[in-house]
């Protein structure tokens, strides 16, 4: 039994060479690959994290929260949060998402680096809490007692924080504080009584966010009727706090003539004089 076997030999006694494929065989085997490899490295040195920030709408007008969700290929180096400047502690959630409460407007910036040492850098401007103080409504004096309207918008008037200071520094805390109704543009009205000092009185009031309004109110004489004098409106917002020198502001003057020199004013971090005779009760309606 015989076998057959192909050959390259040529009946002219030479063997010969097999055709090359050419330039085909040159791209598929050297060309592609090369295009291929390069390609897959550059995506790998240059791959950016893709960044969502979502900041949910508040209830209170205090505070909400903001929830960033990473996409990529490649694991995280690490994640930075901060508003303003002011680093935010993230927590990490589900998957690749990291939420962190926000208790004020302002820019959010958020920062995430890949492995491979790319970052992506986004922003998210908050503006949908609180940060307009109360309002003085009206103001009237009757029997020597000082009745004011207040009202806020958003977080609402906190009724702890109302006082007031007297010609001597003196804290007063308010006689009463009662809720009256609902404002036109869904804030809600407060009345607040004060026994009224002559020689002068400054009102403090702030809403639950922290926002803070303060107004004068003095007396003078015209026949035998007490004029209420109303000084303008200082406002305070909720990142800065302490006691402000209401003769520096133009409300009470710190000469009181007969009623004394007035007594140092708090100073910025300090919180005003104790009463003696403790807080009267505040009812709330």
């Amino acid at each position: 039994m015989g076998y057959y076997q192909n050959s390259s030999y040529h009946p002219s006694g030479r063997y010969r060479k097999k055709p090359s494929d050419g330039l085909p065989h040159v791209f598929l085997y050297y060309i592609l690959p090369f295009l291929a490899f390069n390609a897959i490295l550059f995506f790998c040195v240059t791959s950016r994290p893709k960044i969502t920030l979502e900041v949910e709408d508040t209830k209170d007008y205090v505070a909400t929260q903001a929830t960033m969700t990473i996409e990529s290929w490649f694991p995280t180096k690490s994640v930075a949060l901060n508003m303003d400047g002011e680093i935010l502690e993230a927590v990490k959630g589900k998957k690749r998402t990291y939420a962190v409460n926000i208790t004020r407007n302002g820019v959010l910036e958020a920062t995430v680096v890949n492995l491979n040492g790319m970052s992506t850098t986004i922003f998210h401007h908050v503006n949908i809490l609180d940060d307009n103080p109360p309002t003085f409504e009206n103001a009237t004096l009757e029997d020597g007692v000082l009745n004011l309207r207040v009202s806020d918008s958003q977080s609402m008037i906190n009724p702890e924080s109302i006082y007031a200071l007297d010609s001597n520094n003196q804290m007063q805390h308010p006689a009463s504080v009662n809720r009256m109704e609902n404002a036109a543009d869904n804030g809600a009205i407060y009345e607040v009584a004060f026994s009224m000092d002559n020689q002068g009185l400054y009102v403090y009031i702030q809403d639950k966010a922290g926002n803070e309004a303060r107004k004068s109110f003095t007396t003078h004489k015209e026949g035998n009727l007490d004029v209420l004098e109303v000084g303008a409106d200082q406002e305070e917002g909720a990142e800065t706090g302490g006691g402000t020198d209401p003769a520096a502001m133009g409300g009470i003057p710190a000469d009181q003539g007969s009623a004394g020199e007035a007594g140092p004013a708090p100073s910025d971090g300090e919180s005003p004089p104790e009463t003696e005779g403790g807080m009267p009760q505040i009812v709330i309606e």
